[in-house]
């Protein structure tokens, strides 16, 4: 009797369960109505919101994430910027992070560039095309939150250094950028994989069953099996 396609079993269900824990919590907010977070008050900023609108303002980046690979021979990789975090103006008089893949960093650069240009009064008005953003609002990890608090206490931006005075206009979000299409395509995979398991094990236990039913049946005296049986005896 064969066992259970074990390996391939739990392979399909290890794919499906990373596909479906990464990518169910985005579906969800893929499926809510996107705001504009252009029009959002500090009161409507909260983690879980659907977003979308043109960037038109960018202060600086304040922080990027790199990835490298490590090999089993000690090397390294060099290292690759992946992510940047911006700095854009939210609600009446707050600020929040803008996370962007490394790909969409020429676009926001230019932004911040005519955004400092405004600032400093060397043009009269921000002079770059507005970058289009979708996605949603996350929270902010801690030691991000901080690099983004001393970035204001560096540049003394409100004309103080203090981080408690900062705080109540820092605030400890980020916009968050997430392909709609991207996360229904992870999702179904990870359905497609959990739904190969299921069928590889009631194939498997349905071949069982069988084969446990063929066993136990006793050969009818008159089946040519019994009547060679009787002969050879």
């Amino acid at each position: 009797m064969k066992r259970l396609p074990i390996i391939p079993i739990v392979m399909l269900l290890i794919a499906a369960g990373a596909c479906l824990w990464n990518a169910l919590p985005e579906c969800l907010i893929a499926l809510k109505t996107p705001v504009d977070f252009n029009q959002l008050a500090e009161e409507d900023i909260r983690s879980g919101v659907r977003v979308e609108g043109d960037v038109y303002a960018v202060l600086d980046s304040f922080a990027v994430e790199e990835s490298w690979t490590e090999h089993s021979n000690g090397s390294v990789t060099p290292r690759e910027v992946s992510k940047y975090y911006y700095i854009i103006p939210i609600g009446r008089e707050s600020y929040a992070a803008l996370e962007i893949s490394a790909g969409s960093a020429g676009a926001y650069s230019g932004v911040a560039d005519a955004t400092w240009d405004y600032l400093t009064g060397a043009s009269a008005a921000i002079d770059a095309v507005p970058v289009r953003f979708e996605g949603y609002i996350a929270p902010m990890e801690e030691e991000l939150y901080d690099l983004f608090v001393e970035w204001f206490q560096d540049t003394a931006y409100f004309g103080v250094t203090d981080a408690a005075a900062i705080q109540p206009y820092a605030m400890p979000y980020m916009l968050s950028t997430f392909s709609v299409s991207g996360v229904y395509t992870i999702a179904g995979v990870g359905l497609a994989a959990l739904l190969a398991a299921l069928l590889l094990i009631l194939f498997a236990l349905r071949r069982r069953k069988t084969q446990r039913r063929t066993a136990a049946e006793p050969l009818s005296p008159t089946s040519p099996e019994a009547v060679e049986r009787d002969l050879e005896g």
